[in-house]
């Protein structure tokens, strides 16, 4: 009798262990018309805004808009060329899509930036980036664009865009670690740069963290598991990060984890249904959304890509 008491003491601390530290479910939405993987993503009002992202034989240029509160998706107009793994950020009501490949190639070489007005309807060729760029990440603070990380010439800068005057510059202060296919978001003001892959091909679990006030860079509680093609975003004033994947061993990863309310260290939350990397990751209306990208890792991508919607509430 002790020993079956104990044993359900053991079990019942077990699943204790097990269960997320931050309470919340995901549920599917309506899913995309066709998967994507390698895409560039932006949330502007209420709708998440997919560009591009790769094809079988070619990166595609098609542009889709997923409707948060009506759960319907409606498409866009076209990319004047299609992109992977590009970058895509709002400010002022406008959608912005720098760099990334246009076609299959050793090295970046695009360093193009266009520009979308919603009540206009034309994507419209801005100045180009101080540099090439691909795998890159793009947020706007502040009424300014960052461009952080990625591959292509000069890397570790920093390259901010001002639409006022219609600009770049390159911020003196370089990312303190170059790494691509990490992920960016915005909290109290400040830029975090999350995980990514390291020059070699690893991937990373660093977290730096950017002053835009200051230009000044400083380090931040690293990812309990190194991954790359992560999503991240803030709900509820926490920030969320969301799957991911490693080349070697090949790992997709399903993991969710939360930065604690102190900033010290990372959570867990409720793991995603469907491991998946490169996925388009937003908050909108109290609520999480990881849309598309890719069940399988590396050079399988492509042939795994996912249309699914998968929505989190905590």
């Amino acid at each position: 009798m002790r020993k079956v008491f104990r044993s359900l003491i053991l079990s019942g601390l077990m699943s204790v262990l097990a269960a997320p530290a931050v309470a919340g479910a995901w549920t599917e939405g309506a899913p995309s018309s066709s998967g994507r993987a390698f895409a560039a993503s932006a949330l502007l009002g209420e709708e998440i805004y997919i560009a591009g992202g790769a094809g079988i034989s070619k990166p595609v240029s098609s542009v889709d808009a997923y409707d948060t509160i009506g759960d319907i998706w409606r498409a866009l107009p076209a990319l004047p060329l299609g992109l992977q793994q590009a970058a895509m950020a709002s400010i002022n009501g406008r959608l912005y899509v720098t760099g990334g490949y246009t076609a299959e190639s050793p090295g970046p070489d695009n360093a193009a930036l266009y520009q979308f007005d919603p009540a206009v309807g034309v994507w419209v060729r801005g100045p180009d980036m101080p540099g090439a760029r691909a795998w890159h990440e793009m947020v706007g603070v502040n009424g300014k664009l960052y461009v952080i990380g990625g591959v292509g010439p000069r890397a570790n800068r920093v390259f901010v865009f001002d639409p006022v005057l219609d600009e770049w510059s390159v911020q003196s202060a370089a990312l303190p670690t170059e790494r691509s296919a990490l992920a960016l978001t915005v909290q109290a003001g400040e830029i975090y740069a999350i995980g990514g892959r390291n020059p070699n091909g690893s991937p990373s679990a660093r977290v730096d963290i950017l002053d835009p006030s200051t230009g000044k860079w400083r380090r931040g509680p690293a990812l309990p598991e190194a991954r790359a093609g992560i999503g991240a975003a803030v709900l509820d004033g926490r920030i969320h990060v969301v799957g991911g994947e490693q080349v070697s061993p090949p790992r997709t990863f399903s993991e969710h984890n939360v930065l604690n309310s102190a900033g010290t260290g990372w959570e867990s939350a409720e793991p995603l249904a469907t491991p998946r990397h490169g996925a388009a990751v937003a908050v909108s209306e109290g609520r999480l959304y990881a849309i598309g990208g890719a069940t399988g890792p590396g050079v399988y991508t492509v042939f795994t890509v996912s249309d699914l919607v998968s929505i989190y509430r905590p």
